[in-house]
């Protein structure tokens, strides 16, 4: 399964998009970004087949994300 990591700006705006991703039936867990991102960061981590459902959501609510991340 290919997964991505939506990189946003706090844990609580990850905990808050994992709340409402779970909320409409999608997979989604709180990780921090890489190391390679810059400072201590959080995101969500998802399904790549999610995505489109995930930023469509996100943006419905009005949560930012910075970057989408393609994880191993």
């Amino acid at each position: 399964m290919e997964m991505r990591i939506i990189v946003t700006g706090s844990q609580t705006s990850a905990i808050k998009a994992k709340r409402l991703l779970e909320k409409n039936g999608l997979i989604a867990q709180v990780v921090r970004a890489p190391k390679y991102a810059e400072g201590c960061r959080f995101g969500i981590e998802i399904l790549l087949a999610d995505l489109p459902h995930t930023l469509s959501l996100l943006g419905e609510a009005r949560i930012d994300y910075t970057e989408i991340i393609k994880t191993k």
